[in-house]
């Protein structure tokens, strides 16, 4: 009965060692591809920089830079070590340790406001269901950046992100 036992105990072993393998896809880290960068204290001071230009009265009427800057200048130096930023699509990625993943949108609902908006959070491959997202942001499912207010606009697209003057 002991051998039976023992028997039984290694092929349940055995069986879950194999799915967790078949499964590793889902639960490990991606591997790092696309235009992934680190988020760094000169990535915030180039989109400073950017914005300075912009604010400018006679700075261009647009001005680009990388997810991962933008990224800087909006986390303030709070962002891990770890931290990296990409556009992909028309959407800003950050992630951190290369698990946990936060995709979404920009936007300047008004001056001096900018406003990421979490479209989708994944952990390892595994996309967290959307209630989850207004739980990470308390309640919401954005969390906002304070832009000059020459800041009228915001596109993310073709691996960077256009800030555009207000008008006035």
């Amino acid at each position: 009965m002991g051998c039976l036992r023992s028997i039984g105990c290694l092929t349940v072993l055995a069986v879950g060692l194999a799915a967790v393998y078949l499964t590793r896809g889902m639960w490990m880290a991606p591997t790092p591809t696309g235009p992934w960068e680190p988020l760094t204290a000169s990535g915030a001071a180039a989109t400073r920089r950017a914005l300075d230009r912009l604010a400018a009265p006679r700075g261009p009427s647009y001005v680009e830079v990388t997810g991962a800057e933008f990224a800087s200048y909006a986390l303030k130096g709070s962002a891990p070590a770890d931290a990296q930023a990409a556009v992909i699509g028309d959407h800003l990625h950050v992630r951190e340790r290369r698990i946990i993943e936060l995709i979404g949108t920009i936007d300047v609902p008004r001056s001096g406001v900018g406003e990421f908006r979490a479209t989708e959070i994944k952990v390892g491959n595994v996309a967290l269901p959307t209630a989850v997202i207004s739980r990470i942001f308390h309640g919401a499912d954005s969390a906002t950046v304070g832009l000059p207010t020459a800041v009228g606009d915001i596109r993310v697209a073709r691996g960077h992100i256009t800030l555009y003057k207000k008008i006035p």
